[in-house]
């Protein structure tokens, strides 16, 4: 395409061995131990790299930080390829050869022939939505290629990790909050009091033409009802000052005790409103209706638990709020969630649940 309406920037390029792993988003995940690398070897009957050994003895699979690398059909970066597909390395248990896939999926014997002529020795280390995937090539002595394939033809083919590390960047679509943490000077002038029931809603929501009316009682029961989930006590107390609308509280800290500069800041409510009773569905639904059923199955197999993600605001497919129910179940307090969505869903901030989300809230303007 000659050029997006979208501003996308290059944040990062050619990590190393170091700084491969997104950090952030992998706390709490283990490195693999020398068990977990002799049965994948055993069951596969192939032997690591010394590059990804040293990789997963950081981590056993998980989240990298630049996934991507240029079109080779395109100078907008929006249509950049990914080479991590989703952005994350599968743990060792859960490689797999396309011989495999092949048979657990009854293809036909040669589904995979321009691959490889044989497909155990493909080996598949990160898989993505529309059949992109990963893999070690084994088919000649010695260390593994580096192939990207969408199960039909080689997209990608690299001699090794050094080539391949080289094509990989971090792209995202530019917005003030993500560039402040690449400028420092950036800062928030923001109002230290958390909003309250009487200060939250600044007014109707473009879609209330009649007004900001007050939900009741029937209103949230039936709400919950269609949607088989249990509304915080706090949410649903705002719900019945007014059904959904326009907040001027939209920021959020990044850490504990965050500075003014922007970067220890993040804009969560998306569009800064919130939906209405009836305007509220879940991430599975959210993607039937906007994307199609295509992207429903990506989302129900990439994202386990989608349908107890509830949207409270969402910006078009790129922002959105939610309350995550997939730890607690449906009838217990949620967290909450803002995710970002560009071919991935991206988690930019949690809390513990939507008390937390309440005083965490901030008015506040870039300066």
């Amino acid at each position: 395409m000659g050029g997006s309406v979208l501003d996308w920037r290059v944040y990062g390029c050619a990590p190393s061995l170091d700084t491969f792993w997104d950090e952030p988003r992998n706390l709490g995940r283990g490195a693999a131990g020398d068990e977990a690398i002799a049965a994948v070897q055993e069951r596969l009957g192939i032997e690591l790299p010394a590059w990804l050994r040293s990789l997963y003895a950081r981590y056993d699979g998980g989240a990298v930080r630049m996934a991507r690398a240029r079109s080779r059909h395109s100078d907008d970066w929006i249509d950049a390829d990914w080479l991590v597909p989703r952005a994350r390395l599968l743990p060792l248990a859960e490689w797999f050869s396309l011989a495999e896939l092949r048979r657990r999926e009854d293809y036909r014997d040669d589904v995979f022939a321009a691959l490889a002529a044989d497909d155990r020795r493909l080996i598949a280390i990160a898989l993505g939505e529309d059949n992109g995937t990963l893999c070690l090539d084994y088919s000649a002595p010695g260390a593994p290629r580096i192939v990207l394939t969408d199960q039909r033809q080689r997209l990608r083919d690299y001699p090794g990790h050094i080539e391949f590390l080289a094509d990989l960047v971090e792209i995202q679509y530019w917005n003030p909050a993500l560039q402040a943490r690449h400028d420092p000077h950036a800062t928030l002038r923001c109002d230290p009091q958390p909003p309250s029931l009487d200060t939250f809603w600044s007014g109707p929501g473009y879609w209330a033409q009649d007004g900001a009316a007050p939900a009741d009682e029937a209103a949230l029961a039936a709400a919950e009802a269609r949607l088989g989930l249990r509304l915080p006590a706090l949410l649903r107390a705002l719900y019945l000052r007014q059904d959904g609308g326009s907040t001027e509280f939209a920021w959020v800290p990044l850490r504990r005790q965050p500075s003014w500069h922007l970067y220890d800041w993040e804009s969560v409510v998306p569009g800064e409103a919130v939906f209405a009773l009836a305007g509220l569905q879940t991430l599975a639904d959210w993607a039937a209706d906007f994307q199609g059923s295509d992207a429903l199955y990506g989302f129900v197999r990439n994202y386990a638990g989608c349908e107890r993600l509830l949207i409270l605001a969402t910006h078009n497919i790129e922002w959105l709020l939610c309350l995550d129910y997939r730890e607690r179940g449906p009838h217990d307090e949620p967290e909450v969630v803002a995710f970002e969505f560009f071919g991935e869903l991206v988690e930019l901030y949690r809390a513990r649940d939507f008390h937390r989300f309440f005083a965490d809230l901030r008015r506040g303007e870039i300066v």
